[in-house]
């Protein structure tokens, strides 16, 4: 029976367990070796993605062409446009981004406003000469679209801008290039990309002269005088490599006979091996402390399988010998100061991509082997308990 104090605890781990991703994923890009050409054409490559979707239709929590808010259109935005992953409230976006005067805006920086109520509720891309595009909920015309800064309905409810794409002397030199050598149009205001006419009304719509039809996904490209062999990708995940990880878990007890609670121990997990873009195959290190049976173990496996899904087995050495504590007396097992094996299954969701790498909550059920001790009957409660292990915990893989 747990105490309370224990319960308090579980429920705070199982907490971290959720919700850690949000906060190791809440960290501005600004890679330093995204500089110059990188960090233009990363800026242009995000605008141009948010112009794809130029006339989608509002959409509250939407997050494709069927429709879209304010914050799933920046969210999508940097997640095809740069491969990476950005929290997903237009609030949470505003506590990411490192904060910048009005004055210092880039393209490719966010703007914010608090369109109701006292935190942020709305933002956009800013797109150059005080215009951003942005999803629009209400008004004369809503949906993904281009407004300025100046109209008085997002002049009234602006809160500030922010930066999460880097910008340093050399990415102005090669975006003023970029412009006086041919301005992109999304850039440049010219065809049809919905550029606005001037003031609004008033209206929260910031509706626009040109329409929202005519943005393109590349629209936003450098010249062709451009040297396109500078230009910076943001590294993905999905590209094929050699990765290194790591992970924590805990492993819960109770389900069977024998467990002395639910915490049953805690476990690591060192990863390396190689992936490709939907497979990957490696070696894990186990480690594992078993506070049940009252031994710590050392599985050294192979794995294989996907992000999401995967199986692994291979030898595992116990230190100590393994026995349950039952109401009648201890229940004895072989198997310690010697190789046995583990095998199991392994599930990781959601996946948070960080540059090269993925965090994600994982969960995985091993069967490891203890055979009964001499003259020890079968029993199938303490002997699932004494055999089956179930974990949840954290996990990052990276390329290297």
């Amino acid at each position: 029976m747990c105490t309370k104090k224990e319960i308090v605890k579980h429920f705070c781990l199982i907490g971290l367990l959720f919700f850690a991703q949000g906060v190791f994923a809440a960290v501005p890009i600004q890679e330093k070796s995204m500089t110059g050409a990188g960090a233009a054409n990363a800026r242009l490559r995000l605008l141009a993605t948010a112009e794809s979707y130029l006339g989608t239709p509002y959409r509250y929590g939407g997050l494709d062409r069927k429709g879209l808010d304010c914050s799933g259109l920046v969210y999508l935005s940097f997640r095809e446009g740069l491969n990476y992953t950005i929290p997903r409230t237009a609030a949470n976006m505003y506590g990411w981004v490192e904060k910048i005067n009005t004055s210092d805006l880039q393209l490719g920086d966010l703007v914010f406003f608090v369109t109701s109520g006292s935190a942020v509720s709305h933002v956009g891309i800013y797109a150059g000469d005080g215009r951003f595009i942005h999803s629009a909920s209400e008004g004369p015309q809503t949906g993904v679209m281009y407004s300025r800064l100046d109209e008085s309905y997002w002049k009234r409810t602006y809160k500030g801008a922010g930066r999460a794409l880097p910008w340093d002397a050399a990415a102005a030199e090669v975006m003023t290039d970029l412009m006086n050598s041919g301005r992109p149009p999304a850039i440049a205001g010219g065809g049809n990309t919905g550029q606005p006419s001037g003031g609004s009304s008033g209206g929260t719509s910031g509706q626009t002269s040109g329409g929202t039809s005519g943005g393109s996904s590349s629209a936003a490209q450098p010249s062709p005088g451009t040297n396109t062999n500078r230009e910076y990708r943001m590294p993905s995940w999905k590209d094929p490599g050699f990765y290194l990880g790591f992970g924590a878990a805990w492993t819960w007890g109770g389900f069977f006979e024998g467990a002395p609670s639910v915490f049953r121990g805690i476990s690591g997990l060192v990863s390396f091996g190689y992936g490709w873009s939907t497979f990957s195959l490696g070696l894990e290190v186990r480690p594992a402390w078993d506070r049940a049976l009252g031994v710590f173990r050392l599985p050294i496996t192979a794995t294989a399988g996907t992000d999401y899904f995967q199986v692994f087995c291979g030898p595992a050495y116990t230190f100590g010998n393994a026995s349950l504590s039952l109401s009648d007396g201890d229940r004895p097992y072989s198997g310690g100061g010697a190789w046995r094996f583990e095998l199991g299954i392994m599930g990781a969701i959601p996946l948070v991509q960080i540059d090269r790498g993925i965090m994600s909550f994982y969960t995985d059920l091993a069967w490891q082997s203890y055979p009964l001790g001499s003259g020890v009957k079968s029993e199938w409660k303490p002997d699932a308990t004494a055999n089956l292990r179930l974990s949840t915990g954290l996990r990052f893989l990276w390329h290297f």
